[in-house]
């Protein structure tokens, strides 16, 4: 099928969005919690998940093991409970989380009616 990878890419895409969002969440919550370290889930890791990395040459950079969640260090809002959790960035980050949910989505949805133009004609 033509659009099976691209559509995959998305679904994974939008489901990369959606664990996030959960996890920004998470942060926004614990936000008063002593001792709490932001959480964030990165694109890259979840790419190396996906994908397999094959060293065809010896020359070839190994690849690095990345985990799925990181915790951040934001010396940008030192508190005295150790609590990293910058409010307002944590609000950017879900905003922007959001903007490209919102992208995928509108991607997807125009590739489904592009198989259904094809499908159907345009009679």
């Amino acid at each position: 099928m033509l659009f099976s990878k691209n559509m995959e890419l998305l679904v994974n895409s939008l489901d990369w969005s959606a664990k996030r969002h959960k996890i920004i969440a998470h942060n926004v919550a614990n936000a008063d919690t002593p001792g709490y370290k932001r959480k964030d889930l990165t694109f890259p890791a979840q790419l190396k998940a996906k994908l397999e990395l094959v060293r065809t040459d010896p020359k070839h950079l190994p690849a690095r093991s990345v985990s799925g969640y990181r915790s951040f260090i934001d010396w940008g809002a030192v508190r005295v409970d150790d609590n990293n959790v910058d409010l307002e960035a944590e609000m950017v980050r879900l905003a922007e989380n959001n903007l490209y949910y919102q992208g995928m989505a509108h991607q997807l949805s125009n590739n489904i009616k592009r198989l259904r133009t094809a499908i159907q004609g345009r009679g």
